[in-house]
């Protein structure tokens, strides 16, 4: 039997570490090996007979935003405690002053459940049940560093974990798929008779320079080999979820659209009513570049653009605007874009009197912390509807038909706030346990239209993929979509 140098490496790694031990996929890097180097030479091994691969469940606990945020600050339990001690009293009413909505629930409710309940209108400090419950706050501050940490082991505090895990977005419980590598007995018999652990299986300009090829074995092929048949892998799941969705929209009559992935900020930003100030332009949101390279508007866009700053600055009849300033060197700055939405605003701008309907499924570039629901870079679908008919009620009626193509009934649409839109929706579905957006939507505002002249109202919505694509699959967490696990990329299941 013949196998690759990476499969040699891996198998020899596997025998020196002990012939009758286990080894975790994640210790295998030890070996020199890259993680995807591991996973094809470990496949390739598991099919030749030479290791068993056992698959392990592992549950993994991550904090949330509210479990980051606690660990910064405090609980809002905690704070509410620690005030009474040194008031001894507090009027019920003072709360809600005192925090923000909606802490101030949550402090009221923890401190109730700690045993500090509301008696005639107030909470009043007990000596006793104080130094418990803030022992009991203390114990949950320690899970979390622990878990920020990974060093919380497996039995511990399960209780005050449960306790967590109700409590909106402090915790997450995953489960995790864990690989553990086990030579077999002809692994172990084809370690001890090829001494010589490196199989060349290519010939290099080096390996004929240097001379090393005299010391190893040169791997043989046996052309009249028709191999052991592996069943194929089709699509990608985004790919086959992106293709039924361009379906739906084509079928719709609507004309597809693409644009760039590199933005000025005039059409990323200003062209959608954001103020120059705005958080969403800070670099904590948005992908900046730093080259000095700055675009050639054309006298076209400048004009545009100047219109889009007034009306920022001073609004328009009817319509209050921001005020500040605006300046057109701003406008110039080059990021990687945060939505699509400059497709649309581009191709309204070259069909200002046609009643139509456009949509594009591309990339976007967010400044997020990686989790089960925020990646950095992400699938946005984007689409509007330029006519006389547009309205919310028909904005409401297209989203619940979309996603009933797609097969999801039940979704809920909120009311929202994005600075272009004006009413605004976002699709909100329960995946987890919890409520996770969707995407948004809404009526573009005047400030937008305007300057574009436009003659009809329009209906926009930019909806997240990747998301979509946990409740289509089933999945848990969206890193899952961007892994090579070939048995399930060979047998996930679509949503009929």
């Amino acid at each position: 039997m013949e196998i690759s140098e990476n499969e040699s490496i891996l198998l020899f790694f596997l025998f020196e570490k002990g012939p009758d031990s286990t080894i975790p996929e994640e210790n295998a890097l030890n070996s020199g090996l890259s993680a995807e180097e591991i996973r094809s030479a470990s496949s390739w091994l598991k099919i030749k007979g030479l290791i068993d691969i056992i698959e392990e469940k592992e549950t993994r606990y991550e904090l949330g935003e509210e479990g980051f945020l606690y660990l910064e600050d405090q609980f809002p339990e905690e704070r509410l405690i620690s005030l009474l001690r040194e008031r001894k009293e507090i009027p019920v009413n003072e709360i809600a002053s005192i925090f923000r909505e909606p802490s101030n629930r949550i402090a009221l409710a923890q401190a109730a459940k700690l045993g500090f309940p509301p008696m005639n209108g107030k909470l009043a400090w007990d000596d006793s049940k104080g130094s418990k419950a803030l022992k009991e706050i203390e114990e949950r501050r320690e899970i979390l560093e622990k878990i920020k940490d990974g060093t919380l082991q497996r039995g511990t505090g399960d209780k005050i974990l449960d306790h967590l895990l109700k409590r909106g977005n402090v915790i997450v419980k995953k489960q995790i798929s864990r690989k553990i590598f086990q030579i077999r007995e002809p692994g172990k018999e084809y370690v001890k008779s090829n001494p010589s652990r490196q199989t060349i299986g290519e010939i290099s300009p080096e390996i004929l320079l240097s001379g090393s090829w005299r010391d190893k074995a040169l791997r043989k092929y046996d052309l009249n080999l028709h191999g052991k048949h592996v069943e194929r892998v089709g699509r990608h799941p985004l790919d086959y979820l992106i293709r039924e969705i361009r379906s739906i929209f084509l079928e719709m009559g609507f004309t597809e659209m693409v644009g760039n992935y590199v933005e000025s900020t005039g059409w990323n930003m200003d062209s959608l009513f954001i103020p120059q100030d705005h958080p969403a332009r800070d670099m904590q949101d948005t992908f900046y570049l730093s080259s000095k390279n700055r675009p050639e508007f054309s006298e076209e866009e400048i004009k545009l653009f100047r219109k889009f700053g007034r009306i920022q600055t001073n609004g328009l009849a009817g319509y209050k605007g921001y005020g500040g300033k605006w300046n057109l060197e701003e406008s110039k700055k080059l990021v990687l874009r945060t939505h699509t939405t400059p497709n649309t605003i581009r191709y309204l701008a070259r069909h200002k009197n046609e009643e139509c309907g456009f949509f594009s499924v591309d990339k976007v570039f967010r400044h997020e912390s990686v989790d089960w629901k925020h990646l950095a870079e992400f699938h946005q679908i984007e689409g509007a509807v330029q006519s006389r008919q547009t309205s919310l009620a028909t904005l409401k009626w297209f989203l619940k038909y979309f996603y009933e193509r797609l097969g999801f009934r039940d979704i809920r649409l909120v009311p929202s706030y994005y600075p272009y839109t004006e009413p605004s929706m976002d699709v909100v579905v329960r995946i987890n346990g919890k409520d996770v957006e969707l995407g948004g939507s809404g009526i573009f505002r005047p400030e937008v239209l305007k300057p574009l002249g436009i003659k009809y109202p329009v209906m926009a919505w930019g909806l997240g993929l990747e998301r979509l694509a946990l409740t289509y699959y089933g999945l848990e967490d969206l890193r899952q979509l961007y892994e090579s696990d070939i048995e399930w990329l060979r047998n996930f299941k679509v949503r009929i």
